[in-house]
């Protein structure tokens, strides 16, 4: 997973030297999705329609608008910038993060889709950032449903409404309110990372596999410990044939639905691809 975002120049570099070496070169890692809030088209806020960087479709941002007179509700995306922001961490990419809030007396929701342009492949890693600091309310009273954040891969390249969040969720990784680490939900049973929630964010890959099945990587990024989660398997609809075949990661959501008092941010999106062997 890479730290940051790197140029392909950088990276074909690299292999070249480990080739020069003689390590020999099976194939060549390149950039082929990326994107960050530091980039110009983010300087008016964060908006639906935004379609910064490269290999990714334009962002859909769905909060509802609540007018119940008898509750306070909230609920949006930001720009986070740390000199603003207090609690950002290293999900920020040059003191800049995107930034998702969802606080009130109800049950607050905001969700964050894009698709990929093209879906993630066997050997392609996915990486990104979240950071989220724990479950607190801004208010006197809140929901009792239960609270996440985090971020969701799905099959489907399309989404139109919240609803959609939990339709086609290949894996998602989530902070749970009540539950003080990383948890993994996928096909199988829900993972107990074990890895306690890093104020300063945590880094993620996820890589498919053959088979249906991915790794996933997290780095905690107060330490840079790595963590590794292989052969874990992707929640494929049982009703389509050949699921693990037909179906792939195409799109993904970063939600917060009612965080309360602590924004959700996130950051450094990025897809590196392996060309051909050589």
């Amino acid at each position: 997973m890479i730290k940051g975002l790197r140029s392909s120049k950088s990276i074909i570099q690299a292999s070249i030297l480990y080739a020069l070496l003689g390590g020999g070169v099976e194939a060549q890692t390149y950039i082929a999705a990326e994107d960050s809030a530091l980039y110009g088209a983010y300087s008016d806020g964060w908006q639906t329609g935004d379609a910064s960087g490269r290999g990714f479709g334009p962002w859909k941002l769905y909060a509802p608008e609540y007018v119940n007179a008898e509750e306070e509700q909230y609920a949006g995306f930001f720009i986070a910038e740390a000199s603003v922001e207090q609690d950002l961490g290293q999900a920020a990419l040059e003191g800049k993060a995107f930034g998702i809030f969802a606080n009130g007396t109800g049950f607050e929701e905001t969700i964050a889709f894009r698709s990929l342009n093209q879906p993630l492949n066997r050997g392609d890693t996915f990486s990104c950032r979240l950071e989220f600091d724990g479950f607190q309310s801004k208010f006197d009273r809140d929901s009792t449903r239960v609270s996440s954040v985090g971020i969701a891969f799905r099959a489907s390249p399309e989404a139109n409404s919240l609803g959609e969040l939990v339709e086609g969720r290949l894996l998602v990784l989530a902070v749970i309110e009540g539950l003080s680490t990383y948890q993994i939900l996928d096909a199988e049973t829900r993972l107990n990372t074990r890895i306690f929630i890093d104020p300063e964010g945590v880094e993620l890959g996820v890589t498919p596999r053959e088979d249906g099945r991915y790794d996933l990587q997290l780095i905690t990024l107060s330490d840079q410990v790595r963590h590794d989660f292989p052969g874990r398997s992707f929640n494929f609809d049982p009703k389509t044939d050949d699921a693990p075949v037909q179906q792939s990661i195409h799109s993904f959501a970063l939600f917060n639905l009612n965080g309360g008092a602590s924004n959700a941010y996130f950051g450094a999106f990025q897809v590196s691809r392996q060309e051909a062997e050589l």
